[in-house]
């Protein structure tokens, strides 16, 4: 374990087993919950935030007096290891001095104090009853503004942290009941939302306010050592539930990684590498074969490491089990200082949360997505990769009202979700770790704004093909009209490399793009009575984008165009069902182009002829069958009965022979090789540079490639990797023998 104890998982929480009934455990158990609730709603009700009432950006939680998760509210799952880290980080900054007291709060934003990073403000409590301290509340949201070189903070021209705004470690904000105007001041002097800060903030004391009240109640009503008890006895319970899980499933290495690219900025691209290791009851995460950190603000700290790994483990191992520190006494992580993924000082990491987080995130999903996918029971909870990650568009400038704003356009969040083994993705599902999961109001933002929808749509092709297919996401078009010297800052990865990508054989989804027309028609033909909703009709001089555009100047008239990342595809292309895709072709999921290049379908006046579409997939099923083999592996045959061990996927399996060894087998029943070896050296593998032959995308960096691999006897696809040039062969799922 290389990542520091004090800023990974928290300490264990208590063990003493409750001797509280179980009605009573019940009822204190929801009532927990409830209060996180309440303290979401009153959050939402004083803040007004678009990041917190549309977004639901930011998270509450309940917490024992070392700082261990007891409850946690269901909005953005990224913060529930965060706001642990900060109570932690308070607990030892400030016990001695300022010292602890009832009627403080303490302020954190910092990256390596528990935040993810500068944006994400969170204010903790300490709750004393009857002298003692029973527990902790805290609240967390992220600020439209905290300064540094870029409106919104997230500074993609920042080389090291002190360039990208204010970053206060543990500071009490509150003491005795009234809040300290000195501290209060000074973050709104550094601001360029002042005055939605300071409601952010006020909702955050609020928040608190309410659980210190709340839980003073419930203290009075079955007391203080009964709450204790049940919130001890909570955490045991759900380490009990993950660690059962877990020994249900096989024990095996899984192996995931993702690319960074960084076209507009850095001009390389990063690896973040995953080996995650189950044994027993355990997990390990081992990210120390990612890249070195970043000179830009696309690294994060641990904290955004452990908000990726939580914010994957929770939706797929532990969703039937209370959320709280339990869940993490099985996981053991190592990321040495220094990497992109655990960032030392003074690194650049204002965008680490979307960016290298988001990755951390995206690799936790597909290993332990194949993990689960092992088993019989828990292969429906696996999921292809959903969006790999936004891109994020910031505006500022004078509105219309003549006021200055700063806005975070949120519509990159209604992305398409990876699909599963037995159903496609959701549409616009939005991001695997918002649970409640909202986007920017259009009328709100139109009056707020000095920007206009020409069209706010699903995009057909956007989900990754497959035998399930993953959800569409949404475009948008927007028109800037009135205000004055508008800035918007637009920045995101999955420009030149496929982040949502497919799995056992599904395509990856679409990957971000963006188009800005300058001095466009627009205007003149809507005096005319025209109605533009596709920014292809537009007429205008359309500059180059970049991944990591930065700061873009828009004028009256202009407009900017983007389409996000969706979720992987699951199981290969041909095997999708005709009805399927007359579904899809009906409902505009697909385009006939996408059916008859991705799918192998031959569509006749818009409606899919059987017959032909058979023939025409069994020919590029014999197309397959030319392939090389990706090595010169031995064929290798399994002689008497194998015995079916488990499904490595839909179309794999771990079969055992009569003499013990194991071994990897297709459901035609080829024989691929050990389970200790890489079954893909023995399949039949094709190589491609173009992107545009598995989505609707066309930019691959140079540096990457996607990869096939195909059954040498049914020519059913198993695979699609996307690779760096040159490098090994993955071997993804290695079960023990």
């Amino acid at each position: 374990m290389t990542v520091p104890t004090d800023v990974s998982t928290v300490a264990d929480a208590p063990t003493a087993e409750t001797a509280v009934d179980p009605v009573t455990f019940e009822v204190i158990r929801h009532r927990l919950l409830a209060i996180t609730d309440e303290q979401g709603a009153t959050l939402a009700a004083i803040s007004g935030s678009p990041h917190v009432v549309n977004a639901n950006d930011f998270n509450v939680g309940l917490y024992l007096p070392d700082g261990s998760v007891a409850a946690m509210g269901r909005t953005i799952v990224l913060h529930s290891a965060s706001m642990a880290l900060i109570t932690r980080h308070v607990i030892a900054d400030c016990a001695e001095n300022p010292g602890i007291k009832p009627g403080d709060m303490f302020v954190v934003n910092n990256p390596w104090k528990g935040a993810i990073h500068a944006q994400d403000m969170g204010i903790v409590v300490p709750i004393f009853y009857e002298g003692e301290l029973l527990a902790w509340a805290g609240a967390m949201c992220h600020l439209p503004d905290v300064g540094g070189s870029k409106p919104g903070s997230f500074c993609n021209d920042a080389t090291e942290c002190y360039q990208e705004g204010l970053q206060l470690t543990p500071t009490k904000i509150v003491e005795n009941g009234e809040i300290r105007d000195d501290v209060w001041n000074l973050i709104l002097s550094h601001t360029r939302a002042a005055s939605a800060v300071n409601l952010d903030m006020r909702g955050l004391v609020g928040a608190n306010n309410t659980a210190v009240r709340a839980m003073t109640q419930l203290a009075d009503r079955y007391g203080a050592d009964t709450v204790r008890q049940v919130m001890a006895g909570l955490i045991n319970l759900s380490d009990r539930r993950l660690r059962q899980r877990l020994s249900s499933l096989p024990d095996a290495t899984v192996r995931s990684h993702a690319f960074l690219d960084n076209d507009g900025g850095l001009d390389r691209v990063y690896e973040i590498d995953l080996v995650l290791t189950k044994k027993g009851d355990t997990l390990t995460f081992d990210y120390s074969g990612s890249s070195p950190q970043a000179p830009g603000y696309i690294n994060c700290t641990s904290s955004g490491l452990m908000a990726g790994i939580n914010a994957a483990l929770l939706p797929i191992l532990a969703y039937d089990a209370p959320w709280n520190q339990g869940l993490f006494r099985a996981i053991e992580v190592n990321a040495p200082e220094g990497l992109i993924v655990n960032a030392k000082r003074p690194a650049a990491v204002s965008g680490g949360a979307l960016e290298a987080g988001w990755l951390v995130e995206m690799t936790a999903v597909e290993a332990l997505s194949k993990l689960a996918a092992c088993s019989d029971e828990l292969i429906r909870e696996s999921q292809a990769a959903p969006a790999g990650g936004p891109d994020q568009f910031v505006l500022s400038g004078t509105n219309a009202h003549g006021d200055p704003f700063t806005h975070v356009i949120l519509d990159c969040l209604a992305t398409g979700g990876g699909a599963y083994a037995h159903r496609d993705g959701v549409w616009t599902q939005g991001q695997h770790n918002i649970e409640r999961q909202r986007i920017s109001n259009a009328e709100d933002m139109e009056l707020e704004t000095p920007l206009l929808y020409l069209s706010r749509s699903l995009i057909v092709d956007s989900g990754g093909a497959g035998e399930r297919r993953g959800g569409q996401s949404m475009g948008s078009v927007f028109l800037a009209h009135g205000g004055s010297d508008l800035r918007a800052v637009c920045n995101g990865h999955g420009w030149e490399a496929p982040n949502s990508t497919g799995i056992f054989g599904g395509y990856p989804g679409t990957q971000n793009d963006r188009e800005v027309v300058s001095g466009s028609d627009v205007l003149e033909r809507m005096r005319q009575g025209e109605i533009l909703n596709d920014v292809a009709d537009i007429a205008g001089e359309r500059p180059t984008m970049h991944g990591r555009q930065g700061l873009v100047r828009l004028a009256d008239g202009d407009v900017i165009a983007s389409v996000h990342q969706s979720g992987g595809g699951w199981g290969d292309p041909l095997n999708r069902s005709a009805d399927d895709l007359a579904a899809d072709l009906r409902d505009r999921a697909i385009s006939v182009d996408a059916a008859e290049r991705l799918y192998g379908a031959v569509v006749v006046n818009g409606t899919i002829d059987d017959v032909a579409t058979r023939e025409r997939r069994e020919a590029i099923r014999g197309e397959r069958l030319t392939w090389p083999r990706a090595t010169d592996a031995p064929e290798v045959a399994v002689t008497g009965d194998a015995l079916r061990r488990g499904p490595l996927g839909t179309q794999l399996s771990i079969v055992e022979a009569p003499d013990g060894s194991a071994f990897v087998a297709c459901n035609c029943g080829h024989v691929f090789g050990s389970v200790r070896e890489p079954w893909r050296a023995s399949a039949l593998e094709r190589r491609s540079h173009d992107v545009h032959e598995f989505s609707r995308s066309r930019r691959l960096n140079e540096v990457l490639e996607i990869r096939e691999y195909a059954c040498p006897s049914c020519a059913v696809l198993l695979a699609t990797d996307v690779a760096g040039v040159g490098s090994a062969i993955l071997h993804d799922i290695e079960m023990e023998s």
